[in-house]
């Protein structure tokens, strides 16, 4: 991570044992470290102290759970659902999801 992390920042765990998790920067304890939640099993009450060397920046997240991050008064529910649509919208689901699959059809006379 080049520059220096923002709240609401949303990132991909790299390495331990929550690597490919996604999770939402919550504060800046250190110069190199970060404290993140993702608001399910890593709850904004009990955030996960990361090194920024561990983290993939993605994007940031909405500006009004920025602001709710900053006050103080942003919930579980908030950094989960903010999670999940930023996911989401990266990685579309499918048929499902109403995307069009990458296989064509073969058409047999």
């Amino acid at each position: 991570m080049v520059n220096p992390p923002q709240l609401g920042l949303l990132v991909c765990s790299l390495a331990g044992r929550d690597a490919g998790e996604y999770y939402v920067v919550i504060g800046i304890p250190e110069a190199n470290f970060v404290l993140v939640a993702n608001g399910s099993n890593r709850p904004l009450q009990h955030p996960k102290k990361k090194n920024l060397r561990h983290l993939k920046p993605l994007r940031t997240v909405a500006p009004e759970l920025s602001a709710k991050l900053s006050a103080g008064t942003a919930g579980n529910e908030d950094v989960a659902r903010a999670i999940r649509e930023m996911v989401c919208s990266d990685n579309p689901g499918g048929e499902r999801e109403g995307t069009l699959p990458d296989v064509k059809e073969e058409r047999r006379n």
